[in-house]
């Protein structure tokens, strides 16, 4: 097995053709998240165990579809959380708020911290995070919204765009914005933005006990998905 990388920086981890991604989950927990890009069930229980000799207590995987969680599986991963999937249509009748702009590569540090004050230890996303969710599809951009009085930026939403499909992949908002319209404000940006470049839908994913997440999204058209998102957990032993 090959490696390159320093941890605790993202690290790929190769043997013949297998690879895998592997980052720490963020500076305030010690577990780590893996992405297999390509391999069989015996090189992802590999990576997972490299991962857990370089001090994660636990491997977590991306959310997976029901049809892609049998290799995870086989690797000894077992559930760890659920995410409610929501999808909507475009119909044309985008509105953008005039506030809005591409949030530019100096403003990392801020993005980071709005992240982590709207979404906490836990959840929150850093650098390595982010820049995966940004560079998930050939087509994504990083929309921001200020603060009138400031021109501070106080939220930000990260979309990407494949084929016909748009796909909102983060968004956060600085807490002491909530409930001014940020969040609607960005979201409608997206899929502004999504619509331009060909998109005919938009999908994006949230707790499923985030009610307020949950009741924007259906005020701007959104439809919960039958199925779920499911992240996985490994913490060592493949069964046999």
């Amino acid at each position: 097995m090959r490696v390159r990388g320093e941890w605790p920086n993202p690290i790929v981890i190769r043997r013949g053709w297998a690879r895998a991604v592997a980052r720490p989950w963020n500076s305030s927990r010690t577990d780590a998240h893996v992405r297999l890009e390509r391999g069989s069930a015996r090189f992802l229980t590999e990576a997972a165990d490299h991962v857990l000799g370089l001090g994660a207590t636990a491997v977590i995987s991306p959310p997976l579809m029901a049809g892609t969680r049998l290799v995870w599986k086989e690797a000894g991963f077992e559930p760890y959380t659920t995410l409610a999937l929501l999808r909507r249509v475009l119909d044309g009748r985008e509105g953008v708020a005039e506030a809005l702009r591409t949030v530019t590569d100096t403003e990392w540090r801020r993005v980071v911290a709005i992240d982590a004050a709207a979404f906490g230890d836990t959840w929150k996303a850093e650098l390595p995070a982010l820049l995966e969710a940004l560079t998930s599809a050939s087509k994504s951009v990083i929309l921001g919204i200020d603060d009138p009085a400031t021109s501070a930026l106080v939220g930000y939403a990260i979309v990407a765009c494949s084929a016909e499909t748009g796909y909102l992949q983060r968004i956060a908002v600085d807490p002491s914005f909530h409930r001014r319209g940020v969040a609607r404000a960005l979201t409608r940006a997206a899929h502004t933005w999504c619509l331009r470049r060909g998109a005919r839908s938009v999908i994006l994913n949230t707790k499923p006990d985030n009610e307020a997440a949950l009741a924007l999204y259906r005020s701007e058209g959104y439809t919960i998905l039958p199925e779920r998102l499911e992240l996985l957990q490994y913490s060592g032993g493949r069964p046999e």
